[in-house]
């Protein structure tokens, strides 16, 4: 076992400590959608649920998300908590809504904010957003890395460092054994690539093994996600709880078996070089060796340097 691997899964421990009640807790916003880099983060938090006794009452996703059902399931002791990643800012709006929203309808409820990193393209949105959040005395957010934190003091008082969840799955995934003779660039093809891909791209070989999550997801992954919205729709549009809950468990254990394959197509490597932070914290995860650069504004780079370089088969992109 990697010491500085078991250590970032020991600095998640004091977010339990937050929890006012570990039997009185709601989960808000879990992925319904195939970036494996959340989905490595929802099973690392349901991996830390599990692992330090946490009952979650509720869990919903941004399809079945329902006011007036959290009004009438909601205690003055739940603690509500609320999805990380990399998409609290102006770049994914429909998720930076559910949490505004949950700090509007909830005052008087503790509000934790697992470990996110922030990017607003508009100062104005960051302002207002900013507001928002400061009417809320009970709020905790936890983030990624020191530009995340040092902007998140405009929203609360109570702002945290905190790895990435994803690591809480350290200790329960397959990890590299032996050599193929192969490597892996797992470079990033959505809205937040940058010229580092394409620099990166123009050095490679025609035969080099460049993919991203989408290359990795198979036809049947999209036939379900298609049929899990419409049955997360439903469910909602018909205010049946015991549906989606019984569709969460479905869910949670389909993206099960996708991240365990996901982990058997990155363990084929001798070697990672990637842009993007859940190539990079998966290939920590199975312990493969691997070079993260930087995404199109810093994320990488600021994630590695707190809290990944001293992995001694961690090698970060000085560009």
């Amino acid at each position: 076992m990697n010491s500085t691997l078991i250590s970032l899964k020991q600095q998640l421990d004091p977010i339990a400590d937050l929890i006012k009640d570990k039997n009185d807790v709601f989960y808000f916003d879990y992925p319904l959608h195939l970036n494996v880099g959340d989905l490595l983060i929802y099973h690392g938090t349901e991996q830390f649920f599990k692992d330090h006794h946490i009952h979650v009452r509720l869990k919903r996703c941004e399809f079945d998300i329902d006011i007036n059902e959290i009004k009438q399931k909601i205690t003055p002791n739940t603690t509500i908590l609320l999805h990380g990643g990399g998409n609290f800012g102006d770049l994914y709006p429909q998720h930076q809504k559910i949490r505004e929203a949950m700090i509007q309808h909830f005052p008087n409820n503790r509000i934790i904010v697992l470990p996110q990193t922030l990017y607003f393209k508009e100062q104005k949105n960051l302002e207002k957003s900013a507001a928002l959040f400061n009417q809320h005395e009970d709020c905790y957010l936890l983030a990624r890395d020191e530009r995340t934190a040092e902007s998140f003091k405009q929203f609360s008082s109570n702002v945290t460092l905190s790895p990435d969840m994803a690591h809480q799955l350290y200790g329960t995934l397959p990890t590299k054994q032996g050599n193929t003779g192969k490597q892996l660039y797992f470079l990033r093809k959505d809205i937040e690539a940058s010229d580092v891909e394409k620099n990166i791209l123009a050095t490679l070989p025609s035969q080099a093994n460049v993919q991203d999550w989408e290359d990795i997801l198979t036809r049947l992954d999209s036939i379900v996600l298609a049929l899990s919205w419409r049955i997360s729709k439903f469910a909602h549009q018909q205010n049946w709880g015991w549906l989606k809950n019984l569709f969460h468990q479905f869910w949670f254990s389909y993206t099960k078996h996708i991240v365990n394959r996901v982990a058997k197509v990155f363990l084929q490597n001798d070697q990672v070089t990637t842009t993007r932070l859940h190539g990079h914290i998966f290939s920590c995860l199975l312990e493969i060796p691997n070079r993260v650069c930087d995404n199109a504004y810093g994320k990488n780079s600021g994630y590695a340097h707190l809290w990944t370089k001293n992995i001694d088969f961690v090698e970060i992109d000085k560009k």
